[in-house]
Formats: C-alpha cells, structure tokens, sequence
C-alpha cells in the first residue's frame, strides 16, 4: 500500500516520522517550519503550501494518505477531490499529538479502517472508527472476502448499499457459501440471529431475507428473485492444470480458458493458480498467461507427476513424450493437494494448436467451534426463552431418556432425573478428559464437549463395544496447553493412545475429530492424523543417581543432571 504523510506543525513531526519508519512503501512531506525539527530530515520531503493544492496534486497517486492535523482541515482539502467510493483513496486523520487517529473516507473498500488501527498500534493512539459494522462487530458485505484476496463480482454494486444496511439494521440476510475459506466470521461471538449460513441459494425464498452474499466459483449462479438484492463474492477456489504445443500463442490459450469457462460454468475470477510439467517452464504462452492475469505458475518434474493420486485419464503416448503419464489432470491434483479432479482433462483446439485444461477445487475446513458460531439454515434454532414454560403455545414436553433408561433432565443430554447409585458407569474403551476451565473454554473449549458427542454419535461411536467416553474437566492442571485434553485407553494392550495430552483443540476442524475418534476407535496412534503441533510435551523424571563416591559425584557435570529428558507427545 503505497501511503503519503502529511506534517503541518512542528509537534506532528515526531510522529510522522515514526510512521514512515514503520510504513514501508510511504512518503513523508513536512511543512519548511517544521522540516529542521525532524529528526531524519534527510527522509522527508518539502511539503510545500497551500496544502490543498500539494495534496490535490498527488491524491490519486497513492492509495492512502495519512494528514497529521486537524480533521476540518483535511475535511476542506478531500471534499473537491472525491468521485467513487470504489476508487477514492484511504484518508486517516491524527492529531499532532498522537491522541486519536481517525478513519475518514474509503474505511472499508479503500482500507482506511485497518490503515487507522495500524497507525494507532504504532503510535499507541486510540483509533476511532465510525462504520457500522465494524462498531457493531458484525458482517460487512463489501470487505467480506477482501483479506483472501477474492473478488466481488460487478453484479454486486446495486447490491452492497441494500445488503449492507439490512446487516445493520439487523433485517434477515443469508450468507450461502458454495467454495472458499470458511473462517470469514472473523469475531469470537455468536453470529447474530439476523444473519444466516447456508450452502447454497438453490430452493432459498428471496422474499424470506433483506438480502443475500453468495460465495461461488460458478461463472452463472441463478440469481433468480435476487435482484439488487445480492452481493456476489468470487473466492480463490480453483486450480488449473495446463499443457498445450510448443509456442502456443497467448490468445489461444486465452479462447480455450473462456471456452472451457462456459462449458463448464466455472469462473476464471475465482482461478487461484495454474500448474504445468517442468517442460512447460519457459513456454512463452503460459507465462505471459500468468503475468496478465496474475496467476502464480508451478511446475513440476515428470517423476513428481507421473502416478499422482486422482489421475482419471492416464496416457501412455503422454507419458512416452514427457515422462509422466499425466500433466495437466496431474498438475492440478498436485498443485491442489487434492484427490479428486473437477473437471477431467478437457482438450481445445484453435489454429492448429492443442491445449489441455484439467481442474481442481480447493478444500478448506474450519474448526469446529467456529462452525458453531454460525447460524445454519437447515439445523434448529433456539426460542431465546430460557425455561420451557416461558416459551409461547408450549406444547407438551417429549421426555428424553438415556442409554440406562432414566429420563433426562431438562436442557442436558444425558444427566438422569433420578439417580441410581448401584447401577456400573457405561462401558467405554475409551475416556478423553476435555477442560472446559476458565482459560481452556476463553481459548475455545467452552461447550465443545456437547458438539463432540454430537460427533461420536453420528459415527456411531456414543455406545456399544466401541463407545468412546468424553467427559468436561474444570481444570486439568495444564494451563500452558489450552485449550487442552487427555485420552485414557481401558482395555487394549498394548496402548496405542493412553496418557496422550492434546493442546489447541479448539482449533480443530470437524474432520480432524472425526480422524482422531475413528483412530482411537482402530487403535492407531494420533500421531498418524494430527500435526506434532497438537500434541503436548510430558517429562520424564530423571533417571535415579547410582550411589558414587564425593570424587565421581563432582565430576558429573551439574547441568546435565539437572536437565529434564523429554519424549513427545506423551
């Protein structure tokens, strides 16, 4: 972001050149009075007045500037110069103080609102922003996919200023997600109950919402209803595998990819990167692809591609000329580090030149307790009424019993109403301590245990000879490590799992539990589907000193004695 300082009086001097020391890719212009009191002249530049007429001359050369003076100067000097909201330049205001540094035009789309809080952070000054969905820590329809690099698609202008209001005013608006990362809801709270997920708009009434935020690599989505209604972002989804003939001209290349994108109604705004052989290194073509439209390019050597997972449509000639069986379906497998292809290889030919498309989409996940903060379409929503009596036409009250029988207290799952103390604990082959203490549950723990026998029971694991038992822990002494748990192992010998402590769990994604339960239910070692970063470290006690004379003993070296052996993970 290339940013320009502007100092007036001699007290802003100090913090300007605080913040060009900090801000790469910034230009600092001081007023003649104050230029001798700065403390690196040498790097600052004559600011030369009126200012009005300095600043109307480089306001489009930057994409934001930064004015350390009052706000009803800046205010006079930016009124003339504004045009598009989508174009107009970040402003941020400070004091010559450092007190407040104020986000004043283009927050969101031109970035001022996150220029503001890094230019606070620098300077230790309290940043003062007025968006509302940044005050009100809710979504923002125009800056939702802005910090994964996506793309919103032209047919959302009409859209934002509707969308955005109902999201304030806290009208009904569905955000459907079809690919992408998930992590978008980017505030540790509940999503509030205005806002809904779901996974696509397909049999969605646009009369039931204020709004809608489709995420979709499809070049065609039917917006069908949606009219002025919908902002649609292009997120970073797929990868493209590529070969073609030697010395294939870029426009061909570029008639085969917009072919390809209307067969397969996939959009080229939500292409992340293209891959190739390492023969097609220096083709001209797919460089110059690259490079217009900004696409990383990878290549990989035959022996990396040939036999790559996922191959649908191996080739023998393919494999005689390059050395792999595959490229462009390869390629994209690999690039990817997916299994599967979208689109098989798909071949073009214009001009007496071949190319060859394959297609992958990438996968992402989220955890689990993130997951939880939105509110999914198709899952039951809460009343909000805290007792059962208090919710409007209460209707008779099903009782729920447990895996003994005994009916269930109200609002638990399994907590019997009427306890019987000779009756033996369910058997279980496994049992994980989750702590759900004060630190752990801040870390993200908080009521995970419930989501988790959600889990267990869907893969069929909350009963029977292989039920897994989970149990929430106040504390579990291992603060260092949250949020944290431990797993016990009852019954096999040897022990694949037992004693193995866990850190982090909150940020683990419904899959990753779904690997670990069904290991532990295979007894096969975590270690095989877990990061060693998930694992916490145990000491071992220091082996007993064998009885020596006072000589022996000073010749050992103290350090070493006193150090704690380690072994990981368990």
């Amino acid at each position: 972001m290339k940013l320009a300082i502007y100092v007036i009086t001699v007290a802003g001097a100090k913090p300007g050149a605080m913040l060009k020391k900090a801000l790469p890719f910034s230009d600092l212009f001081v007023a003649p009075v104050a230029l001798d009191k700065a403390d690196e002249p040498e790097k600052a530049a004559p600011l030369t007045l009126p200012l009005s007429d300095f600043v109307a001359a480089r306001f489009n050369q930057y994409d934001g500037h930064i004015f350390i003076c009052a706000t009803g100067i800046v205010s006079r000097i930016i009124g003339p110069l504004l045009q598009d909201k989508r174009t107009d330049p970040a402003v941020v205001c400070m004091d010559e103080q450092a007190t407040f540094a104020i986000s004043m035009l283009s927050g969101h789309r031109g970035g001022a609102n996150a220029l503001t809080e890094r230019v606070a952070h620098l300077v230790k000054a309290t940043p003062v922003i007025t968006t509302a969905s940044d005050t009100s820590q809710t979504l923002s329809a125009d800056m939702l996919g802005a910090p994964f690099g996506w793309t919103l698609d032209p047919v959302s202008e009409p859209a934002l200023t509707p969308v955005s209001a109902a999201i304030v005013n806290q009208q009904p608006v569905i955000v459907a997600q079809e690919a992408g990362e998930r992590h978008w809801w980017k505030y540790d709270k509940r999503m509030p109950a205005h806002l809904l997920t779901h996974t696509t708009l397909e049999g969605i009434q646009s009369e039931a919402f204020n709004g809608a935020i489709l995420i979709s690599d499809r070049k065609s989505p039917d917006l069908t209803g949606w009219d002025n209604q919908l902002v649609l972002w292009r997120p970073k989804s797929l990868v493209l595998g590529l070969g073609c003939d030697r010395n294939t001209p870029l426009a061909v290349l570029e008639a085969g990819l917009a072919a390809f994108s209307d067969q397969f109604n996939l959009a080229l705004e939500s292409v992340q990167a293209i891959a190739s052989i390492a023969l097609k290194a220096d083709e001209p073509g797919l460089n110059a692809l690259s490079r217009d439209r900004q696409w990383p390019f990878t290549t990989y050597e035959a022996e990396v591609l040939d036999g790559t997972e996922g191959i649908e449509h191996p080739s023998d000639y393919v494999k005689q000329v390059t050395g792999s069986n595959s490229v462009a379906e390869a390629a994209a497998l690999k690039l990817s580090q997916t299994r599967q292809l979208l689109v098989p290889k798909w071949v073009f030919k214009q001009d007496g030149f071949h190319m060859t498309v394959a297609c992958c989409r990438r996968e992402y996940s989220e955890p689990l307790r993130r997951h939880k903060q939105k509110n999914w379409l198709d899952e039951t929503k809460h009343s909000g009424h805290s007792h059962p009596a208090d919710r409007p036409e209460a209707q008779p009250r099903e009782v729920r019993v447990n895996a003994y029988g005994n009916e269930v207290v109200e609002g638990y799952q399994c907590k019997p109403r009427h306890v019987d103390l000779d009756r033996p604990m369910l058997y279980h082959t496994h049992h994980i301590l989750l702590c759900e203490g004060q630190r752990c549950a801040k870390a993200g723990s908080k009521n995970l245990a419930h989501d988790l026998r959600g889990i267990l029971k869907e893969l069929g694991l909350a009963t029977g000879q292989q039920r897994i038992k989970i149990s929430r822990a106040m504390c579990v002494g291992a603060c260092r490590n949250r949020a944290t748990l431990v797993v016990y192992e009852r019954s096999r010998q040897p022990s694949a799992n037992h004693g193995l402590w866990l850190r982090g769990v909150e940020a683990l994604s419904i899959a990753q539990w779904q690997a670990i339960f069904v290991a532990l239910s295979e007894n096969k070692p975590l270690t095989q589907v877990l990061e060693a970063s998930f694992f916490a470290w145990v000491e071992e006690p220091e082996p007993l000193m064998k009885k020596t004379n006072i000589d022996e003993k000073t010749s050992i070296d103290k350090k070493k004695r006193q150090r704690l052996k380690c072994r990981p993970y368990q």
